[in-house]
């Protein structure tokens, strides 16, 4: 079999952990026969072979990861001499499986996607079950290093707090991810009416007025349309974020760092106290709907998919798909994104989900081959490793090379288009495991054409254009924090308490069942009551451990 190398990701922005102490890798005992030098394929010579084990679950278009059923699967192991032999699981049915799994100590190699967070993954890692991938790295891994080395946020939050890396990164959110709390307006309704967009709460709530009371779908009934609506249950469909950034930034779960590196919780301050009174105003007027917080997301899509006029003036959500019917593109070129709105006070700021990576494999202690299995991962770090992994080979039905003259959404010529979503299946992994994206990686493929509106394009502009600028400062954002089994445990029992109790709260003082100015004394003394303190204490005991 031909050796090649493959090219490292230079477009890789995002990656991996930082190596801490860990344990030593023996390489002695390597069959040097065997395998070809690190960074060239196959991993195995002519005339041998090496298999390891995996367990995952199913994405949408895949059926079966092994070969030949899945055609990435089969040119990975073309490509690299490894057999790797799938077990499957239904997407439902994976975490019950996985921790069976784990409990009985019948597991696989290498878990894809584990969906485990730092406490799980550093649990299991001083269990001895996941090993500390640190130096295999180092020594195996030379485009995950660099990834991991260009990328200290995600190496940092990657990093246990005993020094070890125990899973590999999946990097990369597109830019309409990460800023996707997202408010939509109906510019039609706005021209209708002679308005402009609205840049502040102000103006919202003057836009809002007049959708209620001015008939802006234009149908002669000015009773039919509805100002604001959405659904808690749809893609960022909770207007909290977005609307609340105008008075203060939200940051994670609601939790910020402020100048002295503490932890506060944003849903106790005068900040939150304003917005909640700026809700309770709109709601008053008749202009925020009132099943906005009991809908479910289908109802919600039935009522912004109207087939005979449009109702919804303004929503937030993540994308179009929350709102409109996928194949009414008439209607979804109606609403255009808005900018993030300035408060009473001067604040405006757009919510970020900070891209500090998900974990995508972990390789546990069952495995003989580590190396090897670092080695065929590597793969997932290069550019063409991440694209085929994605959407598989070009003509397999999700990938084509694009026309002469193609550009991405900055005009820049390119050499692949994205075919839109059809029924091909087992093409690829359609992003199972690790791999590294990068921040340029939307910037590979070319515009859709065509009748069909390319959301991705609408929501990478008004990303940058809008959103980011204006976007939290990172060093006021809680990066993912790792708890000890005890405060684990303690987090358990105080969480969902606390968090059932403000969001009640917010919905009683919104809609009026509770007077804001009155009460807002009694729902802090709850809070403290239910154990808000010692909340804050354990996220400040974790961030201190991983950042001093």
């Amino acid at each position: 079999m031909k050796i090649k190398k493959i090219v490292p990701f230079i477009l890789l922005s995002g990656l991996f952990v930082g190596c801490g102490s860990s344990d030593t890798v023996d390489t002695s005992s390597i069959n040097t026969e065997m395998y070809t030098e690190v960074g060239t394929y196959p991993i195995v010579k002519e005339g041998y072979t090496d298999s390891f084990s995996v367990f995952t679950y199913l994405r949408p278009g895949v059926t079966d990861y092994n070969s030949p059923t899945n055609k990435f699967t089969q040119h990975l192991e073309d490509l690299t001499g490894v057999k790797l032999n799938f077990t499957n699981a239904v997407s439902a049915d994976f975490a019950q499986k996985r921790n069976v799994m784990l409990i009985s100590g019948e597991y696989t190699d290498v878990i894809l996607s584990p969906g485990y967070g730092g406490s799980e993954l550093l649990l299991y890692g001083q269990q001895g079950i996941f090993i500390p991938l640190n130096d295999l790295i180092d020594q195996y891994a030379p485009n995950i290093k660099k990834a991991l080395d260009e990328n200290p946020i995600i190496k940092e939050a990657f990093t246990s707090t005993d020094g070890n890396i125990y899973a590999l990164p999946r990097i990369g959110k597109t830019k309409g991810t990460e800023y996707s709390w997202k408010m939509w307006l109906n510019k039609d309704w706005l021209d209708n009416l002679g308005l402009e967009i609205p840049t502040t709460t102000e103006d919202f709530y003057q836009v809002l007025k007049a959708f209620k009371e001015q008939d802006a779908n234009g149908n002669g009934n000015p009773n039919d349309e509805i100002p604001f609506s959405s659904s808690l249950q749809a893609w960022n469909g909770d207007p909290t974020t977005y609307l609340l950034n105008a008075f203060i930034p939200t940051g994670t779960s609601f939790m910020n760092l402020d100048e002295h590196k503490q932890i506060y919780h944003v849903k106790v301050t005068d900040e939150y106290k304003e917005y909640l009174k700026y809700m309770n105003k709109l709601y008053e007027e008749g202009l925020i709907d009132p099943l906005l917080f009991t809908q479910t997301k289908q109802e919600f899509l039935k009522l912004g998919s109207n087939p005979e006029i449009a109702l919804l003036g303004a929503t937030t959500a993540g994308t179009l798909n929350n709102f409109a019917n996928s194949l009414d593109y008439e209607r979804w070129g109606q609403y255009v994104q808005i900018a993030p709105l300035e408060g009473p006070a001067g604040v405006v700021s757009a919510a970020r989900s900070v891209d500090f990576g998900v974990a995508g494999l972990v390789i546990t202690n069952k495995c003989e081959n580590p190396e090897v299995v670092m080695r065929v991962f590597d793969y997932m770090y290069t550019q063409e490793g991440v694209i085929q992994m994605s959407f598989g080979a070009l003509g397999d039905g999700r990938l084509a090379e694009a026309p002469e003259g193609t550009v991405n959404y900055l005009g820049e010529e390119v050499d692949y288009v994205r075919l839109d979503v059809d029924q091909s299946q087992d093409v690829c992994w359609n992003r199972v495991g690790p791999d590294g994206q990068g921040e340029e990686f939307e910037m590979l493929f070319g515009v859709r054409t065509g009748e069909i509106p390319d959301i991705d394009q609408i929501l990478y502009l008004s990303s940058i254009t809008d959103y980011a600028p204006v976007a939290q400062d990172i060093s006021t954002i809680v990066p993912p924090l790792i708890f000890t089994q005890e405060e684990s445990r303690v987090n358990a029992d105080l969480q969902l308490a606390i968090n059932t109790y403000i969001d009640d709260s917010a919905v009683a003082f919104i809609t009026g069942k509770r007077d804001i100015d009155k009460e807002w004394d009694a729902y802090l003394k709850q809070l403290k009551v239910l154990g808000l303190s010692k909340f804050l204490e354990i996220r400040q005991l974790a961030y201190d451990r991983q950042t001093k």
